[in-house]
């Protein structure tokens, strides 16, 4: 949605698949929905844009859409990611990961934190509850500092749980 694509796209979707050995297919942009777009708050609201997502996406096993919209849900003013568990659909605002990005390679930092969302939003997914270890990637951030500071993988127990969910994936360090 909106303007959420970019060379690190085709990487992205590379690197997802040889981890969950799965077929991705990248969807053409969608228009937003506009009953999502909350004028008071200048946000779209991302339950509405993950049920309109799922409802578009038809007959596949998991979506992710990415938009550079801000976003905003139930719980907080402002989301990065917002995942539904039984949808099994999630929406990440690629613009907020591009916030206070610094040091000498900012589209690395960018493509890790994307990375990051992207995989923590997979492991809710898939059932995997928020760790409590700050370093596992689906611990839940409050801050892009702290999704900074988190390892772009699983930790030891949050993997051993996802395989014993799906079976065996292959983490890539």
């Amino acid at each position: 949605m909106g303007k959420a694509s970019g060379p690190w796209l085709e990487k992205l979707m590379s690197q997802l698949a040889e981890m969950f050995m799965a077929q991705i297919e990248l969807a053409k942009p969608v228009p937003y929905p506009l009953p999502a777009f909350n004028p008071r708050r200048r946000r779209f609201f991302a339950h509405l844009i993950i049920d309109y997502l799922r409802e578009i996406a038809g007959n596949v096993d998991f979506v992710v859409g990415l938009t550079d919209a801000e976003l905003y849900s139930v719980h907080a003013n402002s989301v990065i990611c917002e995942t539904h568990l039984q949808a099994r659909s999630a929406v990440i605002s690629v613009g907020c990961l591009k916030n206070f990005l610094f040091g000498e390679r900012p589209e690395e930092v960018f493509y890790e934190r994307l990375y990051k969302e992207i995989l923590r939003a997979i492991g809710h997914m898939l059932g995997l509850p928020p760790c409590r270890n700050p370093r596992c990637v689906m611990y839940p951030s409050l801050s892009l500092y702290e999704t900074d500071l988190k390892a772009p993988s699983f930790c030891p127990e949050c993997e051993m749980k996802l395989k014993l969910r799906v079976g065996s994936i292959k983490f890539l360090e």
